[in-house]
């Protein structure tokens, strides 16, 4: 072959990987949901499927795909081809599992797009609980300890690895409250009423028709700083000088070795879809925040959740 016919195919070949997806999307979309219908992470991603079809102009799908705590799911848009027809959205639980030796997946295995959802961890307690803020409740576990009951989902998942930090940071141990497993912050919550439990871990949100009916009390919310949605509850770390936050959070990802143009294309979707205020708007009114993070700053905090878990979860 003469040097000329090789450089006319090496630039041929150059030109076609270059311009593969320049039509992108030629076909329908399918973004994959680890967890059942109905829930906060499936409806927002229905919210995000209905934002892209508009600005794609493609049909795009939501399929549930659950099992396994998660992992069914989060496996499914790993394997998937990276070619952009298939996304999904991982959770906060991809930080946690392979740290608890469930699977091998983290998120070094996906490319993240943007974060959708970020769902503030807190601090409950009933109406008629002798604790009035958060120092008084930390004051009572480490005078009585193992005597205090908590729950707030099941065991190891995303609001008991909120007790567990809580305790951590105040230099408790983990068997200073005795931790109850429960199916969800409803049925904790449900104990807490009754009377089962001493506090919750929960989200702010998932306790919020309880705490409008004045049933419960919130004494602490676990964000980093001062959230705009919950500006009444005093921060954990800001009210007891503790060092700790827990957010549960959502991220619109494809599987990894997704082509830069494919990815800038739904950057760009994504930003107004972000723009239209739908997903906000839907947070909100669920007891969370949509809150965007896109690039590095999104590859950064995927590592740094991912670190923080880790040692979370290392020192049990």
């Amino acid at each position: 072959m003469s040097k000329n016919l090789i450089k006319i195919v090496l630039a041929t070949s150059v030109l076609f990987s270059a311009s593969a997806f320049a039509n992108y999307p030629e076909k329908p979309i399918t973004i994959i949901v680890p967890w059942a219908a109905g829930g906060n992470t499936d409806t927002i991603a229905r919210l995000v499927a209905k934002g892209l079809q508009e600005e794609l102009e493609t049909n795009v799908n939501v399929i549930n795909r659950t099992g396994g705590s998660g992992v069914v799911g989060h496996n499914a848009i790993k394997t998937a081809k990276p070619d952009g027809y298939t996304l999904g959205v991982v959770t906060v639980e991809i930080a946690l599992m392979h740290h608890q030796k469930m699977t091998d997946l983290n998120y070094k295995n996906y490319t993240p797009i943007v974060r959708l959802g970020v769902v503030p961890g807190g601090v409950q307690v009933g109406k008629d609980s002798p604790y009035k803020d958060i120092n008084e409740l930390l004051t009572a576990i480490k005078e009585n300890p193992g005597k205090l009951k908590a729950s707030g989902s099941g065991l190891n998942s995303i609001w008991h690895l909120n007790l567990l930090g809580i305790l951590r940071s105040a230099n408790l141990p983990t068997d200073a409250v005795k931790f109850v497993p429960s199916q969800g912050a409803s049925a904790a919550l449900q104990e807490l009423v009754s009377g089962g439990i001493d506090f919750v871990t929960s989200s702010p949100g998932e306790a919020q028709s309880m705490t409008d009916a004045g049933m419960v009390r919130h004494l602490a919310i676990t964000t980093p700083t001062k959230s705009e949605l919950y500006s009444d509850i005093p921060v954990y770390q800001e009210a007891t000088s503790y060092k700790w936050s827990l957010n549960g959070w959502n991220v619109l990802t494809a599987p990894q070795g997704l082509p830069d143009d494919v990815k800038q294309a739904l950057t760009k979707a994504m930003e107004k879809v972000y723009a239209s205020g739908e997903l906000q708007k839907f947070a909100n009114k669920q007891g969370f925040e949509a809150s965007a993070l896109y690039g590095a700053e999104l590859e950064q905090f995927m590592a740094d959740e991912d670190k923080k878990f880790g040692e979370l979860l290392s020192a049990e």
